[in-house]
């Protein structure tokens, strides 16, 4: 049996959206301190003992999130034309995410938080 390690780093913004075609308070135009968190996994350790260096992580997110806080959702790519929900705003973060994190380090869940009680995962089954 392998094991895996597990990093999870945390960022947060705030923006405003409206859910299109949505039947109640959401459809009009509000924002959230939205809180964002990737978690990482490998199964291997580099020499230092590290799988990947919680700076990189947050770096990377970062650059994906710059262009969404204090931004409105809809009005910037790819929710200009995708309805900017917690669901694909999580999706959309894990896709980017994927693209930048170096092997053999993968992205394996990404929560989005609109308040303290309310988030949306992303991650692939198994």
């Amino acid at each position: 049996m392998t094991g895996i390690y597990a990093l999870t780093v945390g960022a947060s913004i705030a923006a405003a959206h409206r859910l299109r075609e949505y039947d109640g308070n959401c459809e009009r135009l509000h924002g959230h301190n939205w809180r964002i968190d990737v978690t990482v996994e490998s199964e291997t350790l580099d020499d230092r003992g590290i799988a990947i260096d919680f700076r990189e992580i947050k770096l990377l997110l970062s650059e994906i999130l710059s262009q969404y806080d204090h931004m409105y959702l809809n009005e910037v790519s790819p929710f200009d034309t995708m309805n900017p929900s917690s669901e694909n705003f999580a999706r959309h973060i894990f896709k980017e995410m994927e693209k930048r994190v170096p092997p053999p380090v993968k992205v394996s869940k990404v929560a989005v938080w609109e308040s303290e009680g309310a988030r949306a995962e992303y991650f692939l089954r198994s």
